[in-house]
């Protein structure tokens, strides 16, 4: 027996969130129900797809391997529902090919998948196919600094931008934790954020939504913060992390996904709670592109199944 969509959504949720109670919430349904729903899809298709890692769920080999298809199959129900309830944006009378490109700038962060940039952009070529996406990739300060500039049309961040001088699109709630080398789990229990920053740490620049959510519990300590190194790359933070260097924040399901398979110390204690947005300049009353970011912004909202501001 097939899959249904909730169940493909589920799956979506634990590999986006790492555990059953924060994928729940996204899914607006109890923890329980999601166990469920888990349990009947991995019935249904004979396979084992997450296993257990002492902090939450990670998915297994197979799962991984069948991701991406869930990906897509949950995206074209979505596409499916929005034509038979008349939503599909229409491109008119001309073919598409004959249609002149749209070039837009897009600011992108973080990796691909965490921002499911290849959905977001499968999703407008499908319904705007004039649209050229041009990605300009960095943080999360250095986008919204570029959208408010003009050098972008709209971007992704993190934190929490201004909703008073740009127009927003809140995406998904985002957790960090305080990750560390691989067998200081020990030096890690009991500790006050006090205590974390005498231990080396991996600084980040001031753009970075690390340093955002850092700067207001390290700024009222009366000694400096011990860095032993800057990145302005996840993934270089998350080398640095492997090699020894010191302690650093990461999102929650890249900690528990380094916890099982690099065995990287986390700290689940020590959380922080941000949000991932689409952001775009206000549009003055003569923007000739404002049309455009309307496009995005709604494929946006269907892609996250979330609302626009």
């Amino acid at each position: 027996m097939a899959p249904d969509l909730r169940q493909l959504q589920g799956l979506l949720a634990i590999a986006r969130h790492g555990t059953l109670a924060r994928a729940a919430d996204e899914l607006n349904c109890s923890p329980s129900a999601l166990s469920m729903q888990l349990s009947q899809l991995q019935s249904r298709l004979g396979m084992v797809l997450l296993r257990r890692t002492g902090r939450g769920l990670s998915l297994t080999a197979d799962g991984e391997l069948l991701l991406p298809a869930a990906r897509e199959a949950a995206a074209a129900v979505a596409r499916l529902t929005d034509l038979a309830s008349g939503k599909a944006r229409q491109t008119g009378d001309a073919p598409a090919a004959m249609l002149p490109p749209t070039p837009v700038t897009i600011g992108t962060i973080l990796d691909p998948a965490a921002i499911r940039l290849g959905e977001f952009l499968r999703a407008v070529r499908q319904q705007a196919p004039q649209i050229h996406p041009e990605l300009r990739h960095g943080i999360s300060g250095g986008v919204l600094k570029d959208v408010r500039s003009g050098r972008l049309d709209l971007g992704f961040c993190l934190g929490q931008p201004d909703p008073g001088r740009l127009r927003v699109l809140r995406l998904a709630s985002v957790r960090y934790v305080v990750v560390a080398p691989r067998g200081w789990q020990a030096r890690l229990q009991g500790c006050s954020w006090e205590d974390l920053a005498t231990m080396p740490w991996i600084a980040t620049p001031s753009e970075s939504v690390h340093h955002q959510l850092l700067a207001p519990l390290f700024g009222r300590l009366a000694r400096p913060v011990h860095t032993v190194a800057r990145v302005d790359q996840e993934a270089s933070m998350l080398d640095l992390v492997r090699a020894g260097f010191g302690l650093s924040l990461a999102r929650e399901a890249v900690a528990l996904r380094e916890a099982d398979q690099s065995g990287l110390a986390l700290s689940r204690q020590h959380s922080l709670d941000t949000a991932l947005w689409l952001v775009a300049p206000r549009p003055e009353a003569d923007d000739t592109r404002a049309t455009t970011v309307d496009s995005l912004f709604e494929v946006a909202a269907q892609v996250w199944q979330t609302r626009s501001r």
